[in-house]
Formats: structure tokens, C-alpha cells, sequence
């Protein structure tokens, strides 16, 4: 089990520019690079955003955390909104302007196992294609005059060396889900701890959910086939014996559980991320 407090990170401006310059990001947890289960898991603080309609050959969630985001002109994601993006699935254009956002983020490789680039992975990409052309919303402009492409695609295609091939689409658009309409559920064998689960996505049996703790409240997350990644929105409390707080984060390797705990109450946003092994044989 591994924990970080976010409020001691700091927002670090984004090297990459391919959808603008007004993102920064604090990391909480990181992936394994290399592997089909690679993923990011950060907070990013939006100021001035914008991308052109894309989709990824990743999956990814993103968590509303303070203040409304864009996802397509006609969908802003609200504060405390969940939205699942599945990979090969369109949307945006995206426009975020004035002011600022902070949206928890969580990219990983889908089912597909075509695994997921890190951020440094995709910086290599940068750097080749400085020399030959521009970013500029959202798309790279090859200096030749040739035909723009989405950011995303050039630097995914430079760092690899050959077209971006987008996996089928298990979807057919980004899904919402707005956890304020959902009950929350008793969890059996727990004191005082309820749950709403969000969404389990495709044959990988991806999920979402949120966890409340109650006062004096506990809950064993039992350790599965699967890394397990939570987020404290709001309390107190614990995981095993260390402290947990606003914006503390728990990662739990496969196999590893945890016993959560509040004394005056807590509650969490929980992810759980299968291994892709086995998947499609």
C-alpha cells in the first residue's frame, strides 16, 4: 500500500503544449511504464484549455473536483461529476476559458492492451517535433504546409514511429455519471459504510464508485486481481493505521487490501483497474 497527501504536492506546469498552456498537474500515483496497465493518476489545475474533437487509444475518468469542466460545447461536466471517456470513443471540442479548475484525472491503458504513454513518454515526442512545426489548439501544424493533425496523434506517432491505430469503440459517447441522484448502499461486513458504484466498463470489468465512512465507521477493501486507486473528497480518517485527509490518495498493488476507518466521518472516490492479462485469449 502506498499513500501521498495531495495538499503537500505542488501544481507543476505541464511541459507538453499540445493543449495549450494553461494546464499544471500535481501526481499522486504513476504507472509502470512499458506495461499495459501504465496510468496516470494527478490532479490537474485547468486555466485556459482548449483541444479539438479527438478520442485516445486510452481509457480515462475525470472527476469534476472544483469548479465545471468542458467536455463538448453542448456537455460541461459539473462539479462533482464523474465522466468516463472509453478508448476510440469521440468528443469535445473542449474550451475552458477564465478562471480556474482543478479535475482529478486518471488515464490507463483499456481493454484493448494497447496500454497507455506517459507523460514523459509523449515529452520525447515533443521535443523531436519541435523543429517541424507548431501546436495550436490542440492540433500540430507541420511547418511544410502539410495537413494539421490532433496534438495528441503527432506526439503518440513521433515518440513511436509509426501511425496511431485507434482500438474499436466499446461505446458509442463519453458517459456522465452524476453521483448526487445516486443512494448510497450499506456495504455488507461494514461498520457504518455505504457505497455508490458509478460504472464497471467493458470486458475488463473497469470500476468507479464512492465510499462513505460514518462516524466511528470501517470498511476492509479486500485486495483483488487488480490495482486499486482512492481519492479522499472529503474528512478524515485512516487507512490501516496512517492518516488520511482531504485530497490523500491510497494505492493498493494487486492482492493488497486495506481497512478504512473515519472517526467523525469520511469519504472517497475508489477506482479499480483489472489486470488485462488473460483478457481476449
Amino acid at each position: 500500500m502506498d499513500i501521498v497527501h495531495g495538499k503537500e504536492l505542488h501544481y507543476k506546469e505541464l511541459s507538453l503544449k499540445h493543449r495549450g498552456s494553461g494546464l499544471a498537474f500535481k501526481d499522486l500515483f504513476l504507472g509502470e511504464e512499458n506495461t499495459p496497465e501504465n496510468y496516470l493518476f494527478t490532479i490537474g489545475r485547468q486555466s485556459a484549455f482548449s483541444s479539438p474533437i479527438h478520442k485516445h487509444t486510452f481509457d480515462q475518468f475525470r472527476y469534476a473536483y472544483r469548479g465545471d469542466v468542458s467536455i463538448a460545447p453542448d456537455l460541461l461536466l459539473r462539479e462533482g461529476e464523474l465522466c468516463y471517456h472509453p478508448e476510440g470513443v469521440l468528443y469535445g471540442p473542449q474550451l475552458d476559458e477564465g478562471g480556474e479548475r482543478d479535475v482529478l484525472v486518471l488515464q490507463f491503458g483499456g481493454a484493448s492492451g494497447q496500454g497507455y504513454l506517459s507523460f514523459a513518454q509523449i515529452t520525447e515526442g515533443q521535443e523531436k517535433l519541435k523543429e517541424s512545426g507548431r501546436f495550436e489548439n490542440g492540433k500540430f501544424h507541420p511547418a511544410d504546409g502539410g495537413e494539421p493533425m490532433d496534438g495528441y496523434e503527432a506526439l503518440w506517432q513521433s515518440y513511436s514511429g509509426r501511425p496511431l491505430k485507434y482500438p474499436a469503440a466499446r461505446y458509442h459517447s463519453v458517459i456522465v455519471a452524476k453521483p448526487d441522484n445516486y443512494s448510497w448502499v450499506p456495504l455488507a461486513g461494514s461498520s457504518n459504510a455505504f457505497t455508490r458504484t458509478l460504472g464497471v466498463f467493458t470486458e475488463r470489468q473497469t470500476k468507479a464508485d464512492m465510499i462513505k465512512i460514518g462516524a466511528e465507521g470501517k470498511i476492509e477493501i479486500p485486495g483483488e486481481n487488480a490495482i486499486q486507486l482512492l481519492f479522499v473528497l472529503t474528512g478524515q480518517g485512516k487507512a490501516n493505521e496512517t492518516s488520511l485527509e482531504t485530497e490523500s490518495a491510497v494505492r493498493l498493488s494487486p492482492g493488497t487490501g486495506v481497512l478504512l476507518s473515519a472517526d467523525h466521518g469520511m469519504e472517497l472516490l475508489h477506482f479499480v483497474l483489472p489486470m488485462l492479462h488473460g483478457i481476449g485469449q
